[in-house]
Order: C-alpha cells, then sequence, then structure tokens
C-alpha cells in the first residue's frame, strides 16, 4: 500500500533511512474484529527501492503502540499484533502480513480517536473520524420470506442511508450450481456483479434512495460471466445482496485516487493522518443473503435471448 510517484525528473528518491508511520484502517461498527494496517514508509540511498520493498524489517515497524480512543466516554482500546491475513504476492514482500486488530464493540455514529506510536523513534501518528451508522435496506428483499424475481422489468433497490455515509457500493451475489445434461452435480459458482459503484449521498440531508436497475442488466451479467460452450444445464439457486457505505474519509481518498482524465497524470497525495500518512476513516457492511428464486424466473432465463443459451433449468 506505500509506493512513490512523480511524474518530474527533479524529485531526489533517496535519503537517508527514515521512518515515516502509514496508518490504513476502516472501522466497521456492523463487523466483530477491526484490524488497522501499520506500516512505516522508506527511503535509503543504498539500494533500490524494489529491493528494499521485499525486506519485511523495511515495511513494519519493529514494535508500535496501537490505541483507540472512544471520544464520547473516554473508553481507551488497546490493539494487538497478528499475522492472520494472507498477503497476496507481489513488489512488497508478503512472508508476513501484521495487523492491529481489536475484538472490542464499535459502536455507530460516534467519534473515535486512532493513536499510533513507536517506541524506538518517539513519533506518534494519529486520527479522529466518526464512524458510520447502519443502512436500513428496504428493497428488493424487505418482507420476512423474501424472493428473487425477473417478472418487473426494472430491479428496484431502496434504501435509508445510515448516519455519516458519504457513497454507496451495492453488490448482488448469484449461487449457479451446473450438472450434467443426466442432472448430475458438477460444481457451484459464486458470481458477484457491481450493481451500484460510488453512488454519492449528503448525510447532511438524508433522503431515502431508489436505484431502478434494468433485468437486462443482470441478464447481461450472467451472459459474460459464464461460458454458453458447456454442455452443462444451470440452476440459479440463490442471490444475495450486500451494502456498502463509506465514510467522508474514504470517499475523498478514492476521488483523490481515481486516474486522471486530463492531460496531466499525476496523483494528489491523500492523508487524513496527522504525524505520519494513510487513510483512518469507517464504512458499514451489511447484506441480506441466500434469498431463494421465485420458479418462474427460471423459465423467464431459460426463454430470454441474452441467457437462454446458458441453459437454465429449473431444478427440484
Amino acid at each position: 500500500m506505500l509506493f512513490f510517484t512523480s511524474c518530474e525528473n527533479d524529485v531526489d528518491i533517496t535519503a537517508e533511512w527514515k521512518e515515516v508511520i502509514a496508518v490504513y484502517g476502516l472501522l466497521d461498527p456492523l463487523q466483530e474484529s477491526q484490524y488497522i494496517k501499520v506500516n512505516k514508509a522508506f527511503l535509503n540511498e543504498d539500494g533500490s527501492a524494489y529491493k528494499i520493498a521485499q525486506i519485511p524489517d523495511s515495511l513494519f515497524l519493529d514494535s508500535a503502540n496501537v490505541t483507540l480512543t472512544r471520544l464520547n466516554t473516554g473508553q481507551r482500546i488497546s490493539l494487538f499484533r497478528v499475522d492472520e491475513v494472507t498477503k497476496d504476492s507481489g513488489t512488497f514482500s508478503s512472508a508476513v502480513n501484521y495487523l492491529y486488530r481489536t475484538d472490542e464493540k464499535i459502536f455507530e455514529n460516534e467519534p473515535y480517536r486512532l493513536e499510533v506510536n513507536s517506541p524506538r523513534s518517539g513519533m506518534t501518528a494519529q486520527s479522529s473520524i466518526w464512524t458510520l451508522g447502519s443502512t436500513r435496506i428496504e428493497a428488493p428483499f424487505k418482507t420476512s420470506n423474501p424472493v428473487f424475481s425477473l417478472a418487473s422489468r426494472f430491479i428496484f433497490v431502496q434504501y435509508m442511508p445510515g448516519s455519516n455515509a458519504h457513497a454507496y457500493d451495492i453488490k448482488m451475489k448469484a449461487e449457479i450450481e451446473e450438472y450434467t445434461k443426466d442432472t448430475v452435480f458438477l460444481r457451484k459458482k459464486d458470481l458477484t456483479w457491481n450493481m451500484i459503484t460510488n453512488y454519492r449521498v449528503d448525510p447532511r440531508f438524508p433522503n431515502r434512495v431508489l436505484h431502478q436497475v434494468e433485468r437486462e442488466a443482470f441478464m447481461q451479467f450472467l451472459a459474460s460471466s459464464l461460458d454458453s460452450s458447456l454442455p452443462v444445464i444451470r440452476n440459479l439457486k440463490s442471490v444475495s445482496i450486500e451494502y456498502y457505505a463509506g465514510g467522508e474519509s474514504l470517499v475523498d481518498y478514492i476521488s483523490v485516487n481515481e486516474p486522471s482524465i486530463g492531460i496531466v497524470q499525476k496523483i494528489a497525495d491523500y492523508s487524513n493522518v496527522t504525524g505520519g500518512t494513510g487513510l483512518f476513516g469507517s464504512r458499514c457492511q451489511q447484506g441480506i443473503y441466500n434469498v431463494p428464486i421465485e420458479p418462474a424466473t427460471i423459465g423467464f432465463l431459460a426463454s430470454r435471448p441474452v441467457t437462454m443459451g446458458l441453459n437454465f433449468m429449473r431444478l427440484p
């Protein structure tokens, strides 16, 4: 998550070793555990940045005191270091992936301060944010016994944004079962459709949001995700919908790092961390899962031109 970029040729990218605290973390009040990533940025004149990036000691502080303070009550929460989330291989070393974790409850719609102290250098980085409140989901699945149907031209997505939410991503997940022509089970596939991306809301004027998504878009998603040449029959077993609400600092971070469409390609740096660099924010993830399919929907998929080649069939 740490990198150095520039479009200019006169920037000095070497210097003596210097410890700079880099922090990345999003508090989610609806999750049981919270994780904060703490790294150190590095510069050194005796070797290339690529080689240094492969040395784990170059990426992590020798030790760090990481605490959250619930500002409404003064409660202090100490986070402990873990190495339990596997990091993908790449430019930076993946030998270890230290994160700081707490299982203490994080409350909705409250201010929190994060502090990271390095005993070795004496440096302290800190940032304060408000956590998000939960979203009130009203459609497409708002009854006690929901079903997914393509009877209407539109898939209606309706919700009341949570406190302090500035933007939403909404994803639909489809569980597909594949069988042989003799209905012998082969495999299950989980597909994720990005229904809504980076939809902005104004927390100062909370209003109910309604999206009308063409059912054709869902069918085109299935057609582009599944191989119609395979000699299989398919069953749409269930769908789930997930809401991801982002706070102000997260939305600002994403906006700053969006690809430039202008002539100047230099990306501005964004950080809301004092005494260091990085991002501290809040998000709220919630969803409705494993919603069964209304039987007529399978026949609809089997008869529509865009999906009929996928061999959907209603199975017991």
